[in-house]
């Protein structure tokens, strides 16, 4: 009986052992499988591209006029730290710059690097270009009248340009010393996808324009004007035509009428316009039975007209009645 008993403690110690060997093997392998995974994260690089950065130039800015360059570049960022890159492509939470120092470099063209400052640790950056031409010159101001131009193929069809206005007449340049005595005059453009179907009221930009059409670099007080244009619809005169309209008196025999305007002047699309020849006033004589002056209204499909309201004289013209005398 002490065997079978030593026999079976004896088996259920190797259990119990063997259970512990087995949670000890999965549990290090675990382990090792975490700090693998571990260290596959800690080596992955996170790269990202950000186009169009601003370029900050340092220089004097009562002195000199820099021109020449495109004032933005692309940005080629990579990191270890996916938080701190992501930190950098947004500008709301990006801590660096782009900057261009000009405060040691004389007048003339030269060619420059563009330099990434304050960059978050651990984060890598690439600049493209890494190296820009600008042109520095020696500052020059003058005032010139603004010039508004509106193309008459933005009117449609039979439209007429009546009226360009702008709020401000003249404006202040600033530009390179060489540049402002090219300048021929200052504009105010009306964009080319406005079309002039009705009255235009809005911002339009100025532009620094030489003899040969071609904006040139400048600096311009104020940078933009309000400009109104007036259109002119499509018009053309036309006959008005009386037409008697409503029951007569049984005592009339006829009506006569008088116009206050023998002619209207019709506006809008050409297409319209043309499909007209005249225009009808009707005019009711219900309860006319001596001479009256009414106000008649005109109006035509599609069309404005001027005036919309006329005045007609009726003239009634009675009955003969026979008597017989017995």
């Amino acid at each position: 009986m002490k065997n079978k008993d030593f026999v079976s403690s004896k088996f259920i110690y190797v259990l119990v052992s063997l259970f512990f060997d087995i949670v000890l093997f999965f549990n290090a392998n675990a382990v090792l499988l975490k700090n693998s995974n571990d260290r596959t994260n800690a080596s992955e690089t996170h790269s990202t591209t950000l186009y169009d950065v601003p370029i900050e130039l340092k220089y004097d800015h009562d002195k000199y006029f820099v021109s020449g360059f495109d004032g933005s570049a692309n940005v080629y960022l990579t990191s270890y730290n996916l938080v701190r890159l992501n930190a950098e492509k947004s500008p709301d939470t990006r801590s660096f710059h782009l900057v261009v120092d000009l405060t040691k470099v004389k007048e003339g063209t030269v060619e420059v690097p563009v330099r990434v400052v304050e960059l978050a640790t651990g984060v890598n950056a690439q600049v493209d270009p890494g190296n820009i031409s600008v042109t520095v010159e020696k500052k020059a101001e003058k005032t010139f009248d603004i010039t508004p131009v509106v193309s008459l193929k933005l009117l449609p069809e039979g439209y007429q340009l009546k009226n360009v206005s702008i709020d401000k007449n003249t404006v202040k340049v600033t530009s390179g010393a060489s540049i402002i005595t090219q300048i021929d005059k200052v504009q105010a453009i009306l964009p080319s996808d406005v079309i002039l179907d009705n009255n235009y009221s809005g911002k339009v930009y100025l532009q620094a324009i030489d003899k040969a059409g071609k904006v040139l670099p400048a600096k311009l007080s104020p940078t933009s004007v309000n400009m109104k244009v007036d259109v002119e619809l499509p018009h053309k005169d036309v006959p008005i035509v009386g037409m008697i309209t409503g029951k007569k008196d049984d005592s009339i025999a006829s009506y006569n009428f008088k116009l206050s305007k023998d002619t209207a002047t019709i506006s809008g699309e050409q297409k319209f316009i043309d499909e007209i020849s005249s225009i009808t006033a009707n005019i009711n004589v219900a309860n006319i039975t001596k001479e009256t002056t009414i106000k008649v209204p005109l109006s035509q499909d599609n069309v404005t007209i001027s005036p919309n309201v006329i005045d007609v004289t009726v003239i009634p013209v009675k009955k003969w009645v026979m008597m017989v005398i017995k």
